[in-house]
């Protein structure tokens, strides 16, 4: 048979498939769809561009190093780009006026949602709601198609089944007895809520597609009794995440972020430097949409505390991060940066001046996007600490 009537046949017998509700592959396995976020490091590091939507992903750190500031910084993202958010305050440790110093106007954003649960069935029960009831409304045309949502749970360790305590003082009886740990009440407590994690997101994978959703749960680190050696503490992996391996294996990405360092300027000898923000290190350790398991790559984000920019999200630092690294802002003689006609006689004058120049900044950062495939991220290996490629 020739090829040109072969290949009307096949679309005949493809007919017969079609009618029996089996359709096109290409109709079904989209492409990833993702969310540019505020954080342009970030973007070029995971390689999509964005946020990864209809996926369940994990954000952990130590504490008070940045991750929910990072997490906020996704849901300011996905408001600006018109989309919605659902943030589970499980901790119930996050005050509207930070958020507001973080988001700005978009804290009052109409599609922004926030809710404080007090069991972890109600939490499940109130995110299905949520999620078909966004996906009914965009059926409807009354939430536009393109329009994104994330949802974000801080923390999953805080969330507590109904009924827990009675099970783990039930179950204590039988495992505390001679020669047993008295931590047994407790591992029961991890192994219930493992098993739960783990329902919860076989239920949750369909209902994001379905939504056109995106979940980041906030992992709690805690110390790894069976991993203190002096190599896991230089590496920094001697801590262990709760919640099961689930939360982590089936996670579709997941990054951990800690303070990398500080922003400062440099006084008098005698003088403590003038501290001017942050700088956060975004570690993605594992990604099922723009990388290979086994590499690392990091990224930063930067933090103001209000001393020289207003009290927020350093973007301009960032960008310029960045773009630096592009080979787009040159560095000068004595540490000039130098853009387009632009010259600024350091990082912090650059900063202030393109943090009050909304418009410059943002075809300053247009220029660093559109060089992100000419630039490959800076990947290691996990195992070995080299750098790949």
């Amino acid at each position: 048979m020739r090829p040109r009537a072969q290949g009307r046949a096949l679309l005949e017998v493809a007919k017969d498939f079609a009618k029996g509700g089996f359709l096109p592959a290409r109709r079904v396995m989209l492409e990833v769809f993702a969310v540019p976020t505020c954080f342009v490091q970030f973007d070029h590091a995971v390689r999509v561009g964005g946020y990864p939507t209809e996926r369940f992903s994990l954000v952990h750190g130590p504490s008070n190093e940045g991750k929910t500031a990072f997490v906020l910084g996704l849901i300011k993202s996905f408001l600006a780009a018109g989309g919605l958010a659902l943030y589970i305050d499980a901790e119930r440790t996050t005050p509207i006026t930070w958020v507001a110093q973080l988001m700005g106007v978009l804290a009052d954003h109409p599609f922004f949602f926030a809710h404080k649960p007090t069991t972890y069935e109600a939490t499940i029960e109130h995110v299905r709601v949520f999620l078909n009831l966004l996906a009914n409304l965009r059926a409807k045309g009354k939430i536009a198609k393109n329009a994104k949502a994330i949802v974000v749970c801080d923390s999953l360790r805080k969330l507590v089944p109904a009924g827990l305590m009675d099970e783990i003082i039930k179950n204590e009886k039988e495992l505390a007895k001679p020669g047993k740990k008295i931590t047994a009440g407790r591992d029961r407590a991890g192994q219930i809520r493992g098993k739960m994690n783990a329902a919860w997101m076989d239920e949750l994978v369909p209902l994001l597609d379905h939504a056109g959703a995106a979940f980041v749960a906030i992992g709690r680190e805690m110390v790894d009794p069976d991993n203190t050696n002096d190599w896991a503490k230089k590496a920094g992996n001697n801590y262990k995440i709760g919640g099961g391996g689930a939360i982590y294996f089936d996670s579709s990405l997941v990054a951990r972020v800690q303070r990398w360092g500080w922003v400062q300027q440099k006084r008098g000898d005698d003088e403590a430097p003038e501290v001017y923000g942050e700088r956060h290190r975004v570690t993605i350790k594992k990604t099922k949409v723009g990388g290979k398991d086994g590499k690392v790559t990091d990224c930063a984000f930067f933090t103001s505390n209000g001393r020289l920019i207003p009290l927020g999200f350093d973007r301009a630092r960032d960008v310029l991060e960045l773009g630096e690294r592009f080979g787009i802002v040159e560095k000068g003689n004595k540490g000039w940066l130098l853009w387009r006609d632009e010259a600024w006689n350091g990082m912090h004058k650059a900063t202030v001046d393109l943090s009050a120049a909304p418009t410059l900044l943002a075809e300053l950062e247009a220029e660093v996007r559109a060089k992100f495939k000419e630039h490959k991220p800076v990947e290691y290996d996990d195992e070995t600490g080299e750098v790949e490629g």
